[in-house]
């Protein structure tokens, strides 16, 4: 799996956006695809945080316990 992008890049990127860039410049200047950039944008927008989310982690078990036999 690969890495999320920091937050620097997300906090550069969206510096731009509200200095009223577009998407595909932005994009291109980062190196980024714009989809990138448009999620993002919502991301900030829905939750007002650019953090990722998490990647990975445990998941629980289907059948426990008596069932799992």
């Amino acid at each position: 799996m690969t890495r999320p992008y920091s937050e620097d890049i997300r906090e550069r990127a969206l510096a731009r956006a509200d200095a009223g860039e577009t998407v595909r410049s932005i994009a291109e200047a980062l190196q980024i695809s714009p989809s990138c950039v448009t999620k993002w944008k919502n991301l900030r927008r829905d939750t007002g945080g650019l953090a990722p989310g998490q990647i990975g982690g445990h998941k629980k078990r289907v059948l426990s316990d008596a069932n799992a036999d």
